[in-house]
Parts: C-alpha cells; structure tokens; sequence
C-alpha cells in the first residue's frame, strides 16, 4: 500500500521550499547588486596594504617555481594580458593588486604597476616590465638609476614596504624575500642528493628578493568579486534555511492540522451513527467556516433521523388504527347490528302489556347507541389518504363523514391564502387531519353537538387550527384534559412532537373548543423532505 503524505508534511515540504528559495532569491538579489555596485577607490594606505600582500604571495609562489639548478623556469612574472593602467593601480578584488606583464620596448617614466626579482648583488632575476629592468642588469639599459632606486629600496632579506615620490606621481612599493618552499623542485632535488650524498639547496634558503611596485592611486572596483569564502558562506546560510522552514512548517501547521484530525475523527463518528457529536468551533478562518457546516450537518441529520423515527412510529400507529377499525367493523359492528335487529323482532313480536316488552325496548335502545358510538369510533379510526386529496378535501370528508352518517352537522372553514405554493410540510397536514379526527370524534361522542365547526388558519410562519362544538362543554379545571381518554392525549403529543401547542377552552354547557398551532419553520421543511422521501 503506498504510503499517504499528510497535510503536515506536505505543508512544511512546501515551507522549506519556499524558505529556500527566499533565501536563494534574495542571495543572489545581493550578490547582483553587490557585482554591478561600483566601489569607492581604495585611499593610499590601502594600496600599500594591497602592495604586501601581493608581493607576499608572488615571492611564495616563485619559491615554489625554483628549479633542481637553482634557476626560475621563466624570467617574465606577473599577470599575462591584464591591462595596464599607468598612473594607476588595479585592485584585484582579492586584497591585491594586479601585476601586468608590460611588454611595451619603451619605458615609461609615469608610475607603472611591475615586480622584478633580484639577487643578493642586485642583478635582475626576473621581471614583469623588461623595458624598465631587464634580466641580468645590474644598471637600466632603457632608464638610468632605475634599477639603483630599486636596490635602494631592497633590506636583504627582510620583507619591507613604503611609499616614494616620483617625477610623474607618487607610488607604493613592498619587498618579501623568494625562499625555497618545500614542495619546490629544487627542494625535492636536495632530498634526492641527501640519499645520494650530494649536496643541493634545502628548504627555507633564500633565493633573492622580489621588490614591487605600483601607483599610489587606485580605481574603484566595479562590483564584488565573488571568492570561495563569500561563495561558501551563502551556501552555508542557504542550508541553514533549510531546518528553519522545517520548524516554521511544524510549528504553523500544527494546530491546523489537529483541528482537521479531530474534525475527521468526528466525521467518522457521525458515519457510525453517532449525530450528537459536535466539533469545537475556534477562530475565523476556513477551517471554522467548515467546522460550522460540520456542526450544522450533524444537527440536520440529527433532526432527519428524529423525523423518520416519528414518521415510523406515526405509520405503525395508523396501520394499528387500520386493523383495529377493520377487527371493529367486521366483528363487533356486525354483531351489534344482528343484536340491535333481532332485538327490534322481539319488540315487534311481542304483545302489547307483556311483562318483558321494557326490558327488550331498552336492550334495543343500548343496542342503537352502542352502534352509533361504533360509527363514531369508526370515523375516528377511518384512514384518510392525503394522497388522494388536497388538506382541505380531507377535513371536508371527515366532516361530510360525520354529518352523513350520525347527522351531526359539521362544518369546515380555510383560510390559507398566506401559503405559498408548496403548502404545509406534509408532517404539519398528517399531524392537523388526525387532530381534526380525534377532536370531531370526541364531540361526537362526549359533547351531544347541535353544530361543529372546524376552522383552519394557516401563512408562511404558522398553522392554527381550531374545532369548536356547541355540546355539554366540561370543567377544564377540575378535568384535566389528559383525564378524558387517549384521544386528547394523543392530540396533545402529536402536536407537541412538531414543536407546536395544544389548548383546550371548555365550560360546562358552553361548548368546546381544541385549538392546535403548529410553527412552520426549518425543522418543519427537513421533516417535509423527510417525510416525502420515506413516503
């Protein structure tokens, strides 16, 4: 199974890359100014500094140039094609300074930048300017006393420096001494003739002197020049930004990323079933915005499954109410009636003044009621399909119902202009025809009506609906309504089970009336949608 990169991990991968690249970026955003940047002119004394230590280096390496014969394997030193500036001196961007080799047949009498290696007797060893001081002079061929100013200048074998005024300027000079360096040829040839008894020059003997010369004015540098250790050190800072973007990538992700594992983990939850976990909402960020959406899908899945729940116990209610009124209609309605028949036979067959003929008319009298009181139940119990009429058809029927067959008259009166278009949520319908059922069947049954009315009031924010009888009426205060049977209890949970309420207003002799008001809000249209896709 291949292995999943985390957000953690891919969030700081991409920390350290850009931190990386920040740092590279800027790197060579400074390197580049730094190169096209002009630098001020060195002053005098830093040109002396430069001249040392460009003589200390070229004597280094000419000692290390000595051949096995004592002699250097060139006589011309400096630096092959670099231009010459005369008056000036060009700073190498090292700390040194530049050493042409002047191949000019002329000697100029205006300062120049030249070396010359001489003897312990003065004579030229090797030079960068042949015009001015030409191998094997101890005089100048080209310009007479040069090569006495140069030997004036030169502290067998003590390294030296200083400055001199010429006719065409002033100039600095420094001296270092040529000695045998170790890994020399000259070296080697005397560690061979040591083991072969002969005599050869050891390391550290000096060879000669090497004197050197430029102007005393420099120009500016044009830019940096980039050395190993400058190069070295932004490579050096560019890896330390390496462990830094990794623990500022660690250290910013890390809530983050807790808070999107603990979201999962709820997420899993919620998958198992459990809707009553909630997720802590922190900050005002994305992740909050879908901690909040989180929290509202637990709460609406929630709130689906309390509607199907209802929706189950509400289905298996009506399938009982639908066997009960089928096991009542085909038993005992049928048996009441054969009683209420045969007993009107026995009336009429008997003669006028017997004995026995009250007790038959009661029994016939107790028969009728107890099957008008089964008609009642029946049309209590009677499912009504909403499917196959409208809310408003449906009340009409119960009410046509009960007029038709008991001869109570009832009556219906809608006021549901303020709906919009898509009606009540059919959990508020199935909920306001079982109330209209069960409050109609209690006056039949109880009140003795001479008229009831049924009134329905419903717009966008609430639906209130109201059965009103002119029967006997009761005392509410000394007969809870809740004592009157399961009817008015079953009245009150189905109202209450939709966040709605139940009053009842009666006194006795006054009439009754139920009033249930259902609210339409966001917990009625999830359950509508509920309730369509279980129907």
């Amino acid at each position: 199974m291949t292995k999943r990169w985390g957000l953690q991990s891919a969030m700081t991968a991409t920390y350290v890359a850009v931190t990386a690249g920040v740092v590279l970026l800027t790197e060579l955003v400074i390197f580049g100014m730094a190169a096209v940047t002009p630098q001020a002119a060195p002053t005098q004394v830093q040109v002396q500094g430069f001249a040392e230590a460009t003589a200390a280096q070229m004597a280094e390496k000419l000692g290390l140039t000595v051949t096995a014969d004592g002699s250097l394997p060139t006589t011309n030193i400096g630096l092959p094609g670099a231009p010459v500036s005369p008056g000036q001196a060009r700073p190498d961007g090292n700390g040194g300074v530049t050493i042409p080799q002047t191949s000019d047949p002329v000697c100029d009498l205006a300062p120049a930048s030249f070396a010359a290696v001489v003897s312990r007797d003065g004579t030229v060893l090797a030079t960068s300017y042949p015009a001015c001081y030409p191998v094997g002079s101890r005089g100048s061929d080209a310009q007479a006393g040069a090569p006495r100013k140069m030997l004036t200048f030169v502290r067998w074998p003590v390294s030296g420096s200083g400055q001199a005024p010429l006719p065409g300027g002033s100039a600095v000079w420094a001296t270092a001494p040529v000695t045998l360096g170790q890994g020399s040829k000259a070296t080697v040839s005397a560690g061979q003739g040591a083991l072969s008894g002969q005599g050869a020059p050891r390391p550290g003997k000096l060879f000669g002197m090497l004197y050197l010369e430029v102007p005393a004015a420099a120009q500016g540098t044009q830019g940096v020049r980039f050395s190993p250790t400058l190069i070295w050190t932004g490579l050096i800072v560019l890896a330390a930004a390496v462990p830094a973007g990794l623990a500022f990538g660690l250290l910013s992700t890390r809530r983050l990323t807790r808070r999107l594992k603990r979201l999962a983990a709820l997420t899993l939850e919620v998958a198992d079933g459990d809707f009553q976990r909630r997720v802590r909402v922190s900050g005002r960020d994305e992740v909050s915005l879908l901690e909040e959406n989180f929290n509202r899908m637990a709460g609406q899945l929630q709130a689906s499954l309390d509607a199907n729940r209802r929706f189950a116990e509400a289905s298996a209610r009506h399938e009982e109410r639908s066997r009960i009124a089928r096991e009542l209609h085909d038993a005992i309605s049928q048996e009441l009636f054969s009683l209420s028949v045969l007993a009107g036979g026995l009336r009429r067959s008997l003669p006028a003044g017997s004995p026995v003929l009250p007790e038959v008319e009661t029994m016939e009298r107790t028969a009728g009621g107890a099957m008008r009181e089964m008609r009642s139940l029946l049309l209590a119990l009677r499912p009504v399909a909403l499917e196959e009429a409208d809310l408003a058809g449906a009340i009409e029927g119960v009410c046509h119902a009960y007029t038709d067959r008991l001869g109570i008259p009832v009556g219906a009166e809608f006021e549901l202009a303020g709906l919009g278009p898509a009606g009540l949520p059919p959990t508020v319908e199935h909920a306001v025809l079982r109330v209209t059922q069960e409050a109609v069947a209690n006056a039949a049954r109880h009140a003795a009506p001479g008229r009831v009315t049924v009134r329905l009031h419903a717009d966008s924010r609430h639906a209130v609906l109201e059965v009103a009888d002119d029967g006997r009426g009761f005392d509410v205060a000394s007969e809870p309504p809740d004592a009157g049977g399961l009817g008015l209890f079953t009245m009150r949970d189905r109202v209450t089970e939709l966040g709605g309420k139940l009053t009842i207003d009666s006194a006795p002799g006054k009439g009754t009336r139920v009033r249930a008001s259902f609210p339409l809000g966001e917990a009625g249209v999830v359950e509508a949608g509920v309730m369509e896709e279980a129907r």
